[in-house]
């Protein structure tokens, strides 16, 4: 079992009290989701006032909601518009905190760029795959998931290390991207 696996394993494991808390006061995914957005415009409040620890600590708020989401969506069952909601604030959200670390960080908006187009690139080839290959269960290689990606930014900012966090993550991101493109060609010249 990864270690991505095993962390959401244990992370489950020691949220599930709050969780049915969430689910007994009938709060939905979609409300969940929404809060995210709350989160994020703090994050990018202490990343343009160049607060780093404040703000990897908010963006761990945020990817804990992103986590808590999801979780609330599997115990009441989850619908095709919360999926499509759910993306739709993640890419919000992560091309916001871009845009912030962009603005507070001008001298550093190409490589800034590239961990955005290369963040989005990653959701969108795992997008397609899915599209093309219905009812195929994939197996990805690569860190450069959103998850992966949160973790290595997360890191960055608590570390004020944002510069190297965002060339972590355009290599995490390629690297990702050039794997699923590859299990999916694969997948698909077999059907």
């Amino acid at each position: 079992m990864s270690v991505l696996k095993r962390a959401k394993k244990a992370f489950n494991w020691a949220v599930d009290p709050f969780i049915n808390l969430l689910v007994k006061l009938r709060i939905t995914p979609n409300m969940i989701t929404t809060s995210a957005l709350f989160f994020a415009a703090i994050t990018g409040y202490f990343i343009y006032s160049h607060n780093t620890v404040m703000a990897g600590v908010f963006l761990t708020i945020t990817g804990i909601i992103d986590a808590l989401d999801g979780t609330v969506a599997k115990k009441v069952g989850s619908t095709k518009f919360g999926d499509f909601y759910d993306a739709t604030i993640d890419r919000l959200v992560e091309g916001f905190i871009y845009l912030m670390i962009a603005a507070a960080n001008p001298e550093n908006y190409i490589i800034c760029f590239i961990a955005f187009f290369l963040s989005y690139m990653t959701s969108y080839v795992a997008a397609r795959a899915e599209v093309w290959t219905i009812g195929i269960k994939m197996k990805y290689f690569g860190f450069g998931g959103r998850a992966g990606r949160l973790t290595i930014l997360v890191i960055a900012l608590l570390l004020d290390k944002l510069l190297i966090g965002l060339y972590l993550i355009s290599i995490a991101a390629f690297v990702t991207i050039i794997s699923r493109s590859i299990i999916t060609i694969k997948v698909l010249r077999k059907k």
